[in-house]
């Protein structure tokens, strides 16, 4: 499978909530430029951090974000990361 049709496939499941890393993130954006994706920790499901100003101090809550590199070193495939992150979708059981 070719980079693009990974993208393509991923892109299919943008808003799609997933258990990663003992958590539940949201897809929000596939970034096929640099072959990442893109996941926000799901406000809905548990409290949100703290965010500190310029001065250190607390002034708002904002949501976490991380980034997975979408294709293996051969790019024929999914990293390790992604076929993680999709056996947790909610949707479906997570093939994509």
């Amino acid at each position: 499978m070719t980079v693009d049709a990974l993208h393509r496939r991923l892109r299919q499941l943008i808003g799609g909530r997933f258990d990663y890393l003992g958590e539940v993130w949201i897809l929000i954006e596939v970034l096929g430029d640099i072959d990442r994706v893109v996941l926000r920790r799901c406000i809905d499901c548990q409290p949100r951090s703290v965010q500190e100003n310029a001065y250190g101090v607390p002034n708002r809550r904002a949501a976490n974000t991380l980034s997975l590199k979408i294709s293996d070193l051969s790019g024929d495939g999914y990293s390790e990361d992604i076929l993680m992150l999709l056996e947790g979708s909610h949707h479906g059981g997570g093939s994509a």
